[in-house]
């Protein structure tokens, strides 16, 4: 099979509503800061994540260094690789926010299926893939310009001194996955900012929605176990049928997607 590469995504810039504290930041762009973070592989097979310029790789999507992870390099590969972050604070305090930058191989054929889970896990912890993901998506497009950026509600592991995983797995015979820019961010809620709207996933009659994104096109729905459950596209999905319990849903506006839990 000739997989020809291109590189894909889509930039998000988000509307800032509020001041923001950056808690933690990483753009893999030195040797001393990729040393900080830790790769693994949980599948056995020697190929996990590596560190690469972008200008040599030819990957748009990105400047300076980036993480990347393949599914297939001269071989099919079926990965379970982990890229876990050194050890951050996150301070007691309002909305904090995890956003992340990821892109992948695309062409002709459609090669660009990733799968990836990204898990916030207590410091100094071992990961053994048992964890619930904060965020987990299978790319479901070709990017080619720019990375998507997803952006992630983590406020609830405020006071915490966490790590963030990144696991590329559940996928094989596709190509690769790149990671960059690496953010979290906690909102500095000023008096002025009070009446600033915000995002806002909430239930009503059955129906999972949000409000404070504009024209939502796709949302999918995954279970504690990583299992997609539901897809539509539209701007509201109908979860009525759904057995009682936790879920992650994704919310796709253009090239942008908005992740949070939600409890049925």
């Amino acid at each position: 099979m000739i997989k020809n590469l291109f590189f894909i995504g889509c930039l998000f810039l988000t509307p800032q509503l509020f001041a923001q504290t950056i808690v933690f930041e990483e753009n893999f762009d030195t040797p001393e800061r990729q040393a900080l973070w830790t790769i693994g592989e949980l599948d056995g097979d020697e190929d996990t994540w590596e560190f690469v310029d972008a200008a040599e790789a030819e990957t748009p999507s990105f400047s300076g260094s980036f993480a990347w992870s393949w599914s297939w390099f001269f071989e099919a590969l079926t990965p379970d690789n982990t890229l876990t972050s050194p050890v951050f604070k996150i301070p007691e305090g309002n909305k904090t926010e995890l956003t992340f930058k990821v892109s992948a191989a695309d062409n002709e054929e459609g090669f660009f299926e990733e799968h990836y889970a990204v898990y916030v896990i207590s410091a100094n912890s071992t990961f053994t893939g048992t964890e619930t993901a904060a965020f987990e998506e299978t790319l479901d497009a070709g990017y080619f310009d720019v990375a998507k950026t997803v952006n992630v509600d983590i406020s609830k592991y405020a006071g915490q001194d966490v790590q963030l995983v990144f696991r590329h797995y559940k996928c094989t015979d596709i190509l690769y996955i790149g990671l960059d820019d690496v953010k979290v961010t906690q909102e500095k809620l000023a008096t002025s900012d009070l009446n600033k709207s915000t995002i806002s996933v909430y239930q009503d009659n059955g129906l999972v929605k949000v409000s404070g994104i504009n024209d939502v096109k796709k949302i999918k729905i995954f279970d504690m176990s990583g299992n997609l459950v539901r897809e539509v596209n539209q701007s509201e999905a109908n979860i009525s049928a759904l057995p009682k319990g936790i879920y992650i849903v994704n919310f796709y506006s253009g090239d942008n997607v908005i992740s949070r839990k939600i409890v049925k």
